[in-house]
């Protein structure tokens, strides 16, 4: 059940970036897993290790998260003390480590997938137990909020198919969509994706089927998705990244700003009433 891995280890000792709770990664389609549990410290409860491998094996259960046997995808929770002035801080930190394929050069890599982390202060004669449990807890139920959303949501729709634009009437073919634009008078907002994007799914569930969200696109836009594979657009549109959203001019037919990549729902609803009050401003890229 436990699987020694000095570079895990290493790794749980660089502070890693603090994560908002628009998570930069994504779970979609993660559905077996080799539970990793490490501790070290010599402040911390000797049954630590066997609360966390309990609570986490709990946790994949319900989530029908497969565990039995080895796989190359690693779920593991790292525990360390680390001391701060005359203080001590236990770091417990939940990942994914896998091998994935570095695209540019067709090799594999060893890459942190999912990353969350939590702290807690040493205190002495405090229930250190519950503590780490308390910690365990916020850690595994913000992972399977996540890995709910995903996953239910993925299953329904697929991103750069066609069912999506049904159910979000939007438009897939880029001259129909500049038709249309110049005889209703809007503006185009282009969002390219691929079949292979991780980001692209996660962008179309937490964002574009957001009601607000679609809302303001219907109001303001003639929303087009295309699958940028298949190709269908203007080569000058790529930004070799996905997803891309592009707003188009009806007038001119050209981008006058564009955004590259995932953006969460906040950022995403700014960037569509800015767009629209700057419609026919040119923007270079």
């Amino acid at each position: 059940m436990y699987l020694r891995t000095p570079l895990l280890i290493l790794l749980s000792l660089i502070t890693p970036l603090l994560l908002s709770a628009e998570s930069m990664f994504t779970l979609t389609g993660v559905t077996k897993v080799y539970p990793v549990v490490e501790v070290s410290g010599k402040r911390l409860p000797t049954q630590t290790k066997a609360l966390i491998t309990e609570l986490l094996l709990e946790t994949t259960e319900e989530l029908d998260i497969d565990t039995k046997g080895y796989d190359q995808r690693s779920l593991a929770v790292l525990v360390n003390e680390l001391p701060v002035g005359r203080e001590t801080l236990i770091n417990i930190r939940l990942l994914i480590g896998e091998q994935v394929m570095r695209m540019d050069q067709k090799e594999k890599c060893f890459a942190i997938t999912y990353d969350s982390i939590e702290h807690i202060l040493y205190r002495p004669g405090v229930d250190m137990e519950e503590r780490i449990e308390d910690a365990m807890d916020t850690l595994l139920s913000k992972f399977a909020e996540q890995y709910r959303e995903e996953n239910i949501a993925f299953e329904k729709i697929a991103v750069g198919d066609a069912s999506l634009a049904k159910v979000l009437h939007y438009e897939t073919d880029y001259e129909v969509a500049l038709k249309r634009a110049k005889k209703e008078h809007k503006d185009i907002m282009l969002v390219l994706v691929a079949n292979f994007c991780p980001w692209c799914r996660k962008f179309e569930e937490r964002v574009l089927l957001k009601k607000e969200v679609d809302t303001l696109i219907q109001e303001h836009y003639i929303p087009l998705i295309i699958n940028k594979e298949k190709g269908g657009f203007p080569k000058e549109l790529d930004r070799g990244f996905t997803p891309i959203v592009h707003f188009i001019s009806y007038k001119t037919a050209k981008s006058y700003k564009s955004v590259v990549g995932y953006n969460n729902r906040d950022s995403f609803i700014y960037l569509l009433r800015s767009a629209s009050t700057h419609q026919n401003t040119t923007v270079a890229h």
